[in-house]
């Protein structure tokens, strides 16, 4: 290996720095960043005010500094000990274990750091969700700008469900996608 070669694979191991949280601990920092996504802003004022979310949901949270200055993030709302978000289907069991979301902060966007979020993202929080035995059928939700992020991830395509807030029916949303039925 050239001696630029490993130069630059230690500055790029200085540069970037990922921080994993739950976002109660770091409601108050992200709320001072401002509004960037309605969905988590509402989500880290009602954190702030309350200090636990509703139901049992889990707030799991990866940022990603650069140089120490915080660039994006990425958030897991986390329903796996939500009885609520399990469907009885036809007799099948669909559990919804959650819903990503990434926010880069505007003067940072179009420099990748949301697909090396979302790279770590699913490696460390939700492909370990996953791999755990289930009985269910168990899926993830990515919407918007967050499905690119997730389908580059490789996770499967039966565990991502990107129309679930569209009017489609549970069945054309979760359940055919589940089965590779729905294309």
């Amino acid at each position: 290996m050239s001696i630029f070669k490993q130069s630059f694979t230690w500055d790029m191991q200085l540069m970037e720095r990922f921080e994993y949280c739950n976002a109660k601990t770091c409601s108050q920092e992200l709320l001072a960043l401002g509004q960037h996504n309605m969905k988590m802003w509402n989500l880290f004022t009602w954190l702030a005010e309350h200090g636990e979310l509703q139901h049992g949901t889990q707030a799991e949270l990866i940022k990603l500094y650069v140089y120490n200055e915080l660039v994006a993030y990425s958030l897991f709302e986390n329903y796996q000990s939500r009885m609520d978000k399990l469907t009885l289907y036809e007799g099948q069991g669909y559990q919804d274990l959650g819903v990503v979301h990434f926010v880069t902060l505007p003067e940072h966007r179009n420099k990748g750091y949301a697909s090396s979020l979302a790279d770590i993202m699913y490696k460390d929080v939700i492909k370990p969700l996953l791999n755990k035995p289930s009985s269910h059928n168990v899926y993830v939700t990515a919407t918007g700008k967050a499905v690119p992020l997730m389908q580059q991830t490789g996770i499967a395509t039966k565990n991502l469900i990107t129309q679930f807030y569209s009017e489609l029916s549970f069945k054309r949303k979760v359940v055919d996608v589940i089965n590779n039925s729905y294309f």
